[in-house]
């Protein structure tokens, strides 16, 4: 068995693609829509297979929860390895990204840093 995908709500589809594709590397795979849902989607890949779902509803709106809360049940975040988290972070200027953390010595990675998507959701950048 393997891991397969994670699914994102998005207000942007164009935004995050570029967001994922440009600072990651995922690779876009397919893009349809739910018109009955109202509701469009997109799926993106890494090179081990393991995809990467957005989808973006006609009236999105804004997540309210504070999903970084862990006392709550629930989702709080995706991860993504790095080589360097100083040259992801030059990288992804442009995209005028929070750093919700500093960056900071890991236990099971060597450091961490938790930064926000577009969309504010929370990623987290690891060096191994």
């Amino acid at each position: 068995m393997n891991f397969h995908h994670i699914a994102l709500s998005v207000k942007d589809l164009s935004a995050s693609k570029l967001f994922y594709m440009e600072l990651f590397g995922l690779k876009f795979v397919s893009e349809f829509e739910k018109p009955e849902k109202n509701r469009k989607f997109l799926i993106l890949e890494d090179d081990n297979g393991t995809r990467l779902e957005l989808s973006q509803d006609e009236n999105p709106t804004q997540l309210t929860e504070d999903i970084s809360d862990k006392k709550k049940i629930g989702m709080k975040h995706i991860a993504f390895a790095v080589d360097t988290i100083e040259q992801f972070l030059e990288k992804a200027e442009k995209y005028k990204i929070k750093q919700l953390t500093p960056i900071k010595k890991g236990v099971s990675v060597k450091r961490y840093i938790f930064i926000t998507d577009p969309d504010n959701i929370p990623v987290e950048l690891f060096e191994i």
